[in-house]
């Protein structure tokens, strides 16, 4: 089975259970999933670099625990559903912790490369933040980043995974970037910004481009720390090679103890496909 596939197929077991479980409305809390599964969540002291969550066997009887260093909320959340993924998606127990006794240390929050943990925060994402209740808080929240922002304390969802969401669903020219120090992590895009014939993507580890905001920004690290907001306007043939030059948006936020940045690059006014097509030929 392809990366894509089996991502498809945790995307669809939180349909299931959202189904199962009969909700209809946000927030959905993943505490209380677990809670109907007897799978007890709590807290727990952790030193090691990226863990965020814990999922642990005893026999038949299973626990989720979460790194008390995330004071996202949010955050918080995602890597509790996260760690529902390995609990519902098929295989994920037997896969992770061998045998009936052991735990499992995940990195949640879309930074892994491992498919188990890919698969994770999809099943995270869809079980938090439903198509079809997210895109009736979508049409009633405005746009670009405060759009997230509202969306992110409608379904009491980390911003990093809100924002992923609404770039996803959005009709308007919308990016989403994971930076770190001078380095790209991912790069999510709008299908309008897919649009755009010969525009080539950011790639992991690829530069933050240095005449931007965000590469301004990164040089402080208690920007992040703090999670300064900072807001600005920068060009998208700035950000990406073969792109038309247009004026976005380029709204940034520190992630905190987390380390990383997160910008969000918009705009609501449409992409002219012409202007740039005529530039290829």
């Amino acid at each position: 089975m392809t990366d894509k596939l089996r991502i498809q197929e945790a995307e669809n077991e939180a349909r299931q259970l959202i189904k199962k479980l009969q909700i209809k409305a946000l927030p959905i809390c993943p505490f209380k999933i677990a809670e109907k599964h007897d799978i007890v969540v709590e807290p727990k002291g952790s030193n090691a670099s990226g863990v965020s969550g814990y999922l642990i066997r005893c026999g038949d009887v299973f626990g989720i625990q979460y790194a008390d260093h995330i004071d996202s909320p949010g955050f918080i959340n995602f890597t509790v559903a996260h760690e529902l993924g390995h609990y519902f998606i098929p295989g994920h127990p037997e896969a992770l912790i061998k045998g009936k006794e052991g735990i499992h240390k995940s990195k949640s929050g879309f930074v892994s490369d491992n498919i188990f943990e890919k698969q994770a925060d999809n099943f995270a994402k869809e079980l938090l933040m439903p198509e079809h209740l997210f895109k009736d808080a979508m049409n009633k929240s405005g746009s670009g980043f405060k759009a997230i922002e509202t969306l992110a304390s409608i379904c009491n969802t980390s911003l990093t995974a809100t924002a992923i969401r609404y770039c996803l669903f959005s009709d308007d020219p919308v990016s989403i970037i994971m930076s770190e120090d001078n380095k790209i992590h991912w790069c999510f895009m709008s299908e309008s910004l897919r649009a755009i014939r010969g525009m080539q993507w950011l790639k992991k580890g690829s530069i933050v481009p240095p005449q931007t905001l965000t590469a301004d920004y990164n040089k402080k690290k208690d920007n992040i720390l703090n999670n300064v907001r900072e807001e600005g306007w920068s060009n998208i043939n700035e950000w990406f090679e073969d792109a038309p030059n247009v004026e976005m948006q380029e709204d940034i936020i520190g992630l905190g103890t987390y380390g990383r940045t997160l910008t969000v690059l918009h705009t609501s006014e449409a992409i002219e496909l012409e202007e740039n097509n005529e530039a290829q030929d």
